[in-house]
């Protein structure tokens, strides 16, 4: 080793400490994040648990080594149950709670040399290893509410790479594969690493989930969960740099609901809104998961569609503007009904540009809400047909 047995006890304590830091840090700035108290105590009492280990290097103190393998064994459990609440699942333990009468079990065990050194070291990592491994398994699953990311990839393999380590290195004690001396080195080393990787880690987690979440803020409206002005505009872009590309058909409809300043007005803003939200829940089950939808006004919507011919926009908007208007909204006290206005505009034949397109729209928007209210259309004009 190019490192001493005591220069490396003084890195891990060194590293424990900084990583109980980083722990303390991250729950002072971001304590109204989910888990996060809970994965800072776990945290803390981990990297302490590293610190008493280390320590007790220097005195070869069997009971102060024990004391360190239940402190890293409470934090793993704190860390677990930070982890799954993280992930907005429940934190609860369950059996992995029986972890702690075992560990003091073993710990008698060894004090009255009923198990020899290389046992002692296997039965530790036992201890550690499979809570490790359920670490990282709670962190993987696919049904987490966030997407896959470096900094989850990095904690999925910082606990299985902790928990492979830990096994391995005591199996080869037992069997005589490395001698006791060089399993301590090893799991100084660990020590070290783990120390100040696994609370980077949950950092990086944490950071690149709030910078997702501004990023959504940024882009989708948040009473709706449907794009903004800013969000449809750049998907707008993408898809009309496609149908540039490929030569593929695209076509835009615009959708706003008659005298909603009506509806605030005389049923409340409460109701207002939860008409927006069954409403744009309505529009998302008919457009289907391939169109683009968006709130980009108060009571207007835009839809675009991708690959669909004339005929099958006509029937769409009419399928829409049946729906909404067969929407019984319900709120507090009261009950009615939405009428909608929409126009279609296709691209190409009314613009080549995101901007061009909403505005023709608009335009035809507004020429059909003259024909409802009994204006007389220009000649040659077309509102509904793309």
């Amino acid at each position: 080793m190019l490192l001493s047995l005591s220069s490396l006890s003084v890195l891990a304590m060194i590293c424990s400490a900084l990583g109980a830091l980083m722990y303390l840090g991250l729950a002072r700035s971001q304590d109204s994040e989910r888990g996060i108290t809970t994965l800072a105590v776990g945290g803390v009492l981990h990297q302490s648990g590293w610190f008493v280990w280390a320590l007790a290097l220097f005195g070869s103190a069997d009971l102060l080594a024990w004391l360190a393998i239940l402190l890293l064994l409470l934090g793993q459990l704190g860390l677990l149950a930070g982890t799954r609440r993280s992930f907005a699942r429940p934190a609860v333990l369950g059996w992995w709670a029986a972890l702690i009468p075992l560990c003091l079990l073993a710990v008698v065990a060894s004090l009255v040399q009923a198990i020899s050194a290389a046992q002692a070291g296997l039965l530790q990592a036992l201890l550690l290893a499979p809570l490790a491994f359920q670490i990282g398994r709670e962190a993987f699953q696919p049904g987490n509410d966030e997407e896959w990311s470096l900094p989850r990839y990095l904690l999925v393999v910082t606990v299985f790479a902790l928990a492979g380590i830990l096994l391995c290195a005591s199996l080869c004690n037992v069997f005589g594969a490395i001698p006791h001396d060089q399993l301590v080195q090893v799991w100084a080393v660990l020590a070290c690493a783990i120390s100040v990787v696994l609370p980077y880690s949950y950092q990086l987690m944490i950071a690149h989930r709030l910078h997702t979440r501004l990023t959504k803020l940024v882009r989708y409206d948040a009473l709706t969960g449907l794009l903004n002005r800013r969000g449809m505009e750049e998907h707008a872009e993408r898809e009309l740099h496609r149908a540039r590309k490929h030569n593929s058909s695209l076509g835009l409809m615009l959708l706003d609901i008659d005298q909603f300043r009506v509806v605030n007005q005389r049923y409340g803003y409460g109701s207002g809104d939860a008409a927006l939200k069954k409403c744009a829940k309505k529009i998302r089950e008919i457009a289907g998961d391939e169109a683009l939808i968006g709130r980009i006004a108060g009571e207007e919507f835009c839809i675009i569609f991708c690959d669909k011919n004339s005929h099958e926009l006509r029937s769409l908007a009419v399928e829409i503007e049946m729906a909404l208007e067969a929407l019984t909204i319900e709120h507090g006290d009261f009950s009615f009904h939405l009428s909608v206005t929409l126009s279609l505009v296709k691209y190409g034949r009314h613009g080549n540009q995101f901007e061009a397109l909403l505005q023709r729209a608009e335009e035809k928007l507004q020429l059909r809400k003259g024909h409802l209210r009994g204006e007389a259309i220009p000649e040659g004009a077309i509102t509904v047909a793309p």
